[in-house]
């Protein structure tokens, strides 16, 4: 066992099992998260280093470093060793001065789903989330129910 599976696995739904100590990619973007690593090779050595340490579970999105983060995971990682698990999310999007912003129409959704599988290289994601807020903002049922109840985007 290695120091990053000692806090055991968690299984979500029937049989999508992560380990529950994972890493977090968001600080690869720069400061602001608005775009690429300042010294991109060490990232990638950062990345690797994660994976030969035992990490199988890492959590990114396409709105850290406007899409850069994840097109450096895929940099790293790609073809994508068994059993590594890539969480994202969805539902913000950053600009240009590094502000993220609620993106919560379905159709966004979606396109935001698809832009996290093109820059991460994949066919289908492990794990999306769906961020309805920032800085523990109050979040009515409502949001979640108007991105869930339009079924006819797919």
């Amino acid at each position: 066992m290695t120091a990053a599976t000692l806090g055991g696995a968690l299984t979500l739904g029937e049989d999508l099992t992560i380990t529950r100590m994972g890493y977090g990619a968001m600080q690869f973007g720069l400061p602001g998260v608005v775009g690429p690593p300042a010294d991109p090779s060490a990232a990638i050595a950062v990345l690797r280093q994660v994976v030969e340490l035992g990490i199988r579970h890492i959590d990114t999105s396409d709105f850290y470093g406007a899409g850069g983060v994840n097109e450096l995971i895929h940099t790293a990682l790609h073809p994508y060793p068994d059993g590594l698990r890539i969480a994202t999310k969805v539902g913000y999007r950053s600009d240009s001065a590094g502000d993220w912003t609620p993106s919560h129409d379905p159709a966004d959704l979606v396109r935001q789903v698809h832009e996290n599988l093109e820059h991460l290289g994949l066919d289908v994601l492990d794990l999306v989330n769906l961020r309805a807020s920032k800085d523990n903002e109050t979040v009515s049922d409502a949001v979640f129910s108007e991105q869930f109840s339009d079924r006819s985007h797919r």
